[in-house]
């Protein structure tokens, strides 16, 4: 009697699928290709590889880790550039005796400006340190800046910064006549004319990269790590803005016009999905106000916590109501957009594949020994 021929399985021995007993193997799954949902400015964080809760937590940590072991080295390197050039300042700044910035004593500037660029660098490494690519995505939905927004609203922040300018000067005086006829710090004495102008070199060379940074930081890190957590773009603006506030001197209406152009500039670069128009004018604004205070013609040469009256704040008003107007036409002439699309490599059964967009599927390839799938970082469009 002829054995019993039973079929050979054709397949690999490599490629056997295991035996019945190893129910605990969980067998390869295809990894999928998905588009993430529309994303605005401040949801652009979901639209990392891997997304997780806790990593845009750890990101604002990262930031403010470099950001701090940043300005120590800054401060390090500044010490003996401030004794060998103003030492009476380093003294006078540690006993507490002088203005932090002061137009009349150039280092001032010169520290006061790249301890607050640190920001920029701060965040960038950290988004690089988590993988968080591109890194562009910090600017606009688009995942770099996109210049021409830049300077077209560079443009309309100059025409809005002289009417905010022109109408809180004439506010001012309508409400306080008395006290339009100060005396400027450039007619007194002991105003040094040098010092005002290298002051002012500083000004034009370090302002635009220190405004940047701030926008970074609050329109930017801030807005989308709230983002990242809850959908309504209103906590984004609203709780950056009021940190922003607060981060400087000013009396009440130097704070509430502060706040103001946070809240503006924050608004701007959700609904224009960059930080393009918010980075325009906080350096224009910046910039006007820091040669102001080097012209010495306001009577102060040093920022000080006096930042105008109730004619400042309806000034703001007049001049930020103007360039949200005009920025948000030049944003629609432009045809940019203001969401994002990413795309995500994940398992087919995961949380993140389910109901959304299938680009493609790449088959799992059977090995000796059982490989789990993992969500890798894929190519991601704007």
């Amino acid at each position: 009697m002829n054995e019993q021929q039973h079929p050979v399985d054709p397949r690999p021995e490599t490629q056997q699928a295991a035996p019945a007993e190893w129910g605990w193997v969980k067998p390869p799954q295809p990894l999928v290709t998905v588009e993430t949902e529309p994303l605005a400015y401040h949801r652009l964080l979901r639209g990392i590889a891997k997304p997780s809760w806790w990593k845009p937590l750890v990101l604002l940590l990262l930031a403010t880790a470099y950001f701090f072991t940043l300005s120590f080295a800054i401060g390090l390197i500044m010490s003996p550039i401030m004794l060998a050039f103003d030492p009476q300042f380093a003294t006078e700044l540690l006993a507490g005796e002088t203005e932090i910035l002061d137009t009349q004593r150039p280092i001032s500037i010169v520290f006061a400006m790249l301890s607050i660029i640190m920001m920029l660098p701060a965040v960038l490494l950290a988004m690089l340190t988590l993988g968080m690519r591109p890194v562009g995505r910090i600017w606009s939905v688009a995942g770099r800046i996109r210049w021409g927004i830049l300077w077209r609203t560079l443009a309309a922040a100059v025409l809005s910064v002289i009417v905010m300018n022109a109408v809180g000067i004439g506010f001012e005086m309508l409400l306080n006549p008395a006290g339009a006829g100060g005396t400027a710090a450039n007619e007194t004495a002991d105003f040094d004319v040098n010092a005002a102008l290298i002051s002012g070199l500083f000004i034009l060379i370090l302002v635009p990269i220190q405004a940047t940074a701030e926008e970074v930081v609050f329109r930017g890190l801030f807005m989308q790590v709230l983002g990242s957590w809850l959908r309504s773009p209103w906590f984004a603006i609203l709780i950056p803005s009021v940190a922003f506030a607060f981060g400087h001197i000013y009396d009440v209406w130097g704070l509430l016009a502060v706040g103001l152009m946070g809240l503006v500039a924050a608004w701007l670069t959700w609904r224009t999905g960059g930080l393009e128009a918010a980075i325009a004018i906080h350096v224009i604004n910046n910039l006007f106000a820091f040669g102001v205070m080097a012209s010495g013609v306001s009577g102060e040469t040093a920022q000080t916590e006096s930042a105008g009256g109730a004619g400042t704040l309806v000034g703001e008003i007049a001049g930020l109501a103007l360039f949200a107007w005009l920025s948000l036409k030049i944003w629609r002439r432009g045809g940019h957009g203001r969401e994002r699309i990413d795309l995500l490599v994940v398992p087919a059964d995961s949380k993140l594949a389910r109901g959304r967009t299938v680009v493609s599927v790449q088959e799992p390839q059977l090995a000796p020994a059982v490989q789990v799938a993992q969500e890798t970082e894929g190519d991601q469009r704007g």
